[in-house]
C-alpha cells in the first residue's frame, strides 16, 4: 500500500534509516528540517502519516527547561494539531525509555507494565509532557503511536557506549566478568526502522516499547562485540570481583548497570518487528 509519509526532522541517524526502510517498501518519504521555522507554514495535507523524530536529547551541560520544553513538547503538539486538521491520519511520536525514571543498576531492573511513568530529568519530562499533549488530540481520525526505544544502535551511531566498549575489546586482552544477571536492552536500528513500518502500515495506536530478540549483560555484551572484530580475549572472575568492589564508583554501574524492558512489554501482537537478531546487528555495528 503506497503512502505519503513525512519525517519531522532532517537528515537524522534515525530518520535517515527510517526513510530508507520506508522508500524500499515503496511509500514517498519526505524530511523537514525544524531548524528554521518552516514547520509553522509548512502543507501538512499531502501526507498520510507523519513520524517525529526531532528532538532534544541529554545535554548534560544544558540546564534550560524552555529549550527542552519548546523543542520537545510545544513543537511536536504544534505539529500534530496543524497535522490533523490538514487530514494526516497518524502521527508517529518518538519518545524515550526516559519517562519511566528507572536509571542503570547493578542488579535486576525490569520495566513493564506496571511501571509507573516518573522521569527524572528534563528530556524524559519534556517528552512525557509532549506524550499527554498529543494523546489530547487523538479520536477516530487522526491515531497517534507513540515509540519509546532503549539505547539505539548500529553503524555509524553516535553516543551510546558500544564504541567505548568496542575500544575496550580492541586494548585489554582480558576484561572483569561481573554483574552476569544485569541485562540492558538495545534495538538496532533496522529493526526499530521495520517498527515504524509496521506501525504505519497496520495504522496502530498506542504506546511501542521495542527492544531486540533478547536483553543482554556486559559480559555478552562484550563477547558478542569481540566476535564481530574477529578479537580474542578473556574473562577474569577475579578481576571481576575487583569490580564488585567498586560498586560505588560511578563508572562501575555505567559499564556494567542495565534497565531492561520486560518481553510482554516490548512483545508486539502481529508485529514481527525484530529483522535482525542482536548478534547479528552488533556484528555489522563494530564490524571494520
Amino acid at each position: 500500500m503506497y503512502m505519503k509519509i513525512l519525517i519531522i526532522g532532517k537528515n537524522s541517524y534515525i530518520g535517515n534509516h527510517i526513510d530508507e526502510c520506508l522508500s524500499k517498501h515503496g511509500h514517498q518519504v519526505t524530511q523537514l528540517d525544524v531548524l528554521t521555522d518552516e514547520w509553522k507554514t509548512y502543507d501538512y495535507s499531502p501526507y498520510d502519516a507523519i513520524v517525529h523524530v526531532a528532538g532534544i536529547v541529554h545535554q548534560p551541560n544544558c540546564q534550560d527547561w524552555e529549550l527542552y520544553k519548546r523543542v520537545n513538547t510545544d513543537m511536536p503538539i504544534a505539529i500534530a494539531t496543524m497535522a490533523k486538521k490538514a487530514g494526516v491520519k497518524q502521527y508517529v511520536f518518538f519518545s524515550t525509555m526516559g519517562v519511566y525514571g528507572v536509571g542503570k543498576r547493578l542488579m535486576p531492573n525490569i520495566v513493564d507494565e506496571t511501571t509507573p511513568l516518573a522521569p527524572k530529568g528534563m528530556y524524559g519530562k519534556s517528552k512525557l509532557m509532549a506524550e499527554e499533549g498529543l494523546c489530547e488530540l487523538q479520536d477516530e481520525t487522526f491515531k497517534v503511536a507513540f515509540v519509546r526505544p532503549p539505547s539505539v544502535y548500529g553503524k555509524g551511531c553516535r553516543g551510546g557506549y558500544i564504541t567505548g566498549f568496542a575500544s575496550i575489546v580492541r586494548r585489554f586482552p582480558i576484561i572483569p566478568y561481573a554483574y552476569e544477571n544485569v541485562k540492558q536492552s538495545f534495538i538496532y536500528i533496522d529493526n526499530l526502522s521495520e517498527l515504524v513500518r509496521l506501525v504505519i502500515e497496520t495504522n496502530r495506536v498506542g504506546v511501542f516499547c521495542p527492544q531486540d530478540d533478547k536483553a543482554v549483560s556486559a559480559n555478552e555484551l562484550l563477547h558478542t562485540i569481540a566476535n564481530g572484530i574477529g578479537r580474542k580475549y578473556r574473562s577474569s572472575w577475579l578481576l571481576g570481583l575487583f569490580v564488585r568492589m567498586l560498586h560505588f564508583i560511578p563508572i562501575v554501574n555505567k559499564a556494567y548497570g542495565g534497565v531492561e524492558y520486560a518481553k510482554t512489554l516490548s512483545d508486539i501482537e502481529e508485529l514481527d518487528y525484530v529483522v535482525v537478531p542482536f548478534e547479528e546487528g552488533m556484528r555489522r555495528t563494530v564490524a571494520l
